[in-house]
């Protein structure tokens, strides 16, 4: 009996975990930076842009030039990877209620960053 409780209790501590992480991906994040070893790479259409993490699993990027991307999104159970249509798998440097950082290596160009607040 105390093995069923104290298992009982992890998987629901567990479960907790993984939907806070989730929560706090799903918002409208500004991005702040994109960087490529250290160094601005952002457009003047990617400046400022909104990333929009929707709880039905769907997203939405507007650019300060009016374009729109939209697609899916899944966060893993660990919550150190974001994926984007099921193809891009960003390595998530930190993600809180306030801060969302990140990466992605881009062919032989590098290691990508992007900051959102």
């Amino acid at each position: 009996m105390v093995g069923i409780a104290v298992l009982s209790g992890f998987l629901a501590t567990s479960c907790k975990k993984e939907a806070t992480e989730t929560n706090m991906i799903i918002r409208n994040w500004t991005m702040a930076s994109k960087t490529i070893t250290g160094l601005s790479v952002a457009t003047d259409c990617e400046k400022l842009s909104k990333w929009n993490f929707k709880s039905d699993g769907t997203y939405a990027i507007y650019d300060s030039c009016n374009n729109t991307q939209t697609g899916t999104w899944k966060l893993a159970d660990d919550a150190k990877t974001l994926t984007l249509d099921g193809l891009k798998a960003y390595a998530v440097i930190e993600g809180t209620i306030s801060n969302l950082v990140i990466e992605l290596q881009v062919g032989t160009v590098g290691l990508t960053r992007w900051t959102f607040n």
